[in-house]
């Protein structure tokens, strides 16, 4: 698991921060906070959290709360930002044919590694690697799925408050 996943799912508002414009803002506040260098670089804050130890990644985890805190103040959104980026995203390419090929491409790389596996015999020592190889293609698969079908975190939230 990388760096940014174990951020991901102990500290959404700080991971979320980590992916867009903000990312800089959420380095200085964890290397500030952990690493008392508000000044380290984006490797160094990797290099920390995936080498901490749990009780460094509860703190981090209750940290997400005051980063997210932090940022209202100055009227910042983390979460809005990502959705208005995202949003952009399919506004800027509503009339380029790009995503739906990569989609389309990409769906035809899962079934055809899916076929591979299943249906013929690959050579020695790929089956391995083919499985290596669908679990990274299936993974932006998801992504470009979730460009056309996605939801909004603010629909996430509601259903889950239900």
């Amino acid at each position: 698991m990388s760096w940014k996943e174990t951020l991901a799912s102990i500290a959404p508002t700080l991971a979320t921060a980590f992916g867009g414009p903000l990312a800089g803002a959420a380095t200085k506040f964890l290397a500030g906070k952990f690493l008392g260098d508000p000044i380290a670089s984006l490797a160094d804050v990797g290099n920390f959290i995936a080498t901490a130890s749990p009780d460094q990644l509860l703190a981090i985890k209750e940290s997400d709360n005051e980063f997210e805190v932090s940022m209202a103040k100055l009227g910042v959104d983390v979460f809005k930002i990502e959705a208005d980026d995202k949003k952009d995203a399919r506004l800027n390419h509503k009339h380029s044919y790009m995503p739906a090929a990569l989609s389309i491409a990409l769906s035809a790389i899962v079934m055809g590694i899916l076929y591979m596996l299943f249906y013929s015999e690959p050579p020695e020592g790929s089956r391995d690697v083919l499985f290596m190889l669908l679990g990274v293609v299936i993974k932006e698969w998801g992504g470009s799925m979730q460009y056309w079908f996605g939801t909004t975190r603010s629909s996430a939230n509601k259903d889950l408050r239900k």
